[in-house]
């Protein structure tokens, strides 16, 4: 085999998929700060819960950000009567008991969808990210 041969395959199977696992690492890392600072924070669990992930598999790659919070997506779609697309709880209003025993009253909260907004924030900067991925450096 020749060496431009060689070269051809190391860079479909080394340098391109390296080049797009780094662009897409750097791009999910830059939707992850946005969202943190997007989120909502009464105790910074919600914010502390907010990670990402990339994979490859069978030659796709994906990116994962989000939050393991069981209460993430009621503050990311909202809930009740103000829950997003009209699919939240109709009949209000409800009572529920907070931690410290206290009873109280809710038709619901307002969405604020810090995740898709820090994914609409950061278009420009998850494309500057692949701008380049397949550039040599020269």
């Amino acid at each position: 085999m020749n060496e431009i041969s060689l070269n051809i395959k190391k860079l479909i199977a080394e340098t391109i998929p390296n080049s797009v696992m780094a662009a897409l690492e750097g791009a999910c890392q830059g939707i992850e700060n946005k969202a943190v600072d997007n989120c909502p924070s009464d105790d910074g669990t919600l914010r502390g819960s907010i990670t990402h992930r990339v994979e490859q598999s069978d030659g796709t790659f994906t990116g994962y950000i989000g939050s393991n919070a069981e209460y993430a997506p009621y503050v990311h779609e909202g809930t009740g009567l103000y829950a997003k697309d009209g699919k939240g709880r109709k009949n209000v209003p409800w009572v529920y008991r907070d931690a410290e025993g206290n009873f109280h009253s809710t038709k619901g909260q307002d969405p604020n969808p810090f995740l898709q907004k820090a994914v609409d924030e950061s278009m420009d900067d998850i494309l500057r990210e692949f701008e380049g991925c397949l550039d040599d450096g020269t």
